[in-house]
């Protein structure tokens, strides 16, 4: 590869690492999904459609943007960021902790009149949630 001399900003250099990660991560999850089995949750099944070509082609075409989005690493030298487990799991569970709060009783009048009745069910489920995310960030972060 030849060298390239690009004027950047800081700022620029900033946007563009920011965009590239995220795409990174995505075309990361498309080729997971790709390779994901039948998967039955509670709420919902995840079923694999794609054909064998389909597949291939997909995760060919993924792979071409990966190599894209490592030239511009490389040339504009954009330095490789290190996800730790803990903080994955930590930041998603404060994500969580917001959406399960937005489903109390009180939260949920601004769809409407909430009943007695669905008031006594979900809001001590929603706290029963609310209590094992805790735990979970205790876990990550015990001392």
């Amino acid at each position: 590869m030849e060298e390239k001399d690009i004027k950047i900003t800081v700022a620029q250099k900033n946007s563009i690492s920011s965009v590239l990660l995220i795409l990174n991560e995505i075309v990361d999850d498309i080729e997971n999904l790709c390779n994901t089995s039948d998967k039955k949750s509670i709420l919902y099944d995840i079923v694999n459609n794609l054909s064998e070509k389909e597949k291939s082609r997909v995760v060919e075409s993924t792979g071409k943007i990966k190599k894209v989005i490592e030239d511009i690493g490389k040339t504009l030298n954009i330095k490789k960021k290190r996800y730790e487990i803990k903080n994955l799991i930590s930041s998603r569970v404060a994500s969580l902790w917001e959406m399960v709060c937005e489903i109390e009783s009180k939260r949920l009048k601004g769809y409407g009149e909430v009943s007695k009745s669905l008031k006594e069910y979900l809001d001590p489920k929603v706290f029963t949630i609310t209590q094992l995310l805790e735990e979970i960030e205790e876990v990550l972060y015990k001392k």
